[in-house]
């Protein structure tokens, strides 16, 4: 389960990757999806803008659907991952301002990646960790990353 930060939705998966989307205000069920998949790592950007969506090795960003209108397909992908890590991620971390995120897997990697195209930007990998990594996060002012293991 995660809530959106501005408490506006709920994103509830279970084992099997069945997921529904609910206006958490309202306490009503947006849209029901099917992620085909066990989940094994789910958050919104800090701006509610977007959601990642970890399975295994797969990784999707879609826009977070609106609260206020209906629509006929609520879910809009946004962005997709093929084989972004060599094992299956664990763990997304947005910047503070949603420009940027973190994925980490059992492969002892964190990825630094952008959400939108910026020119000369390439995707960043940081390896070293010795262990299982727990998790990784962005410094408050996000110049610095760091990854506990």
């Amino acid at each position: 389960m995660v809530l959106s930060p501005d408490g506006k939705m709920l994103i509830t998966v279970d084992v099997d990757g069945f997921a529904l989307i609910i206006n958490y205000a309202k306490s009503v069920v947006i849209a029901h999806f099917n992620f085909r998949d066990p989940v094994t790592a789910l958050t919104f950007s800090p701006d509610s803008k977007f959601f990642a969506v970890a399975t295994g090795k797969q990784f999707k960003i879609f826009e977070s659907p609106s609260v206020t209108q209906k629509t006929f397909s609520p879910l809009v992908l946004y962005k997709k991952y093929g084989n972004l890590h060599s094992d299956d991620i664990r763990g997304i971390a947005w910047s503070s301002d949603s420009r940027f995120f973190l994925t980490w897997s059992d492969d002892l990697t964190v990825k630094l990646m952008s959400l939108h195209k910026i020119k000369d930007f390439l995707p960043f990998t940081f390896s070293g960790n010795h262990k299982k990594i727990v998790t990784a996060f962005f410094s408050e002012d996000d110049s610095r990353i760091f990854s506990v293991s």
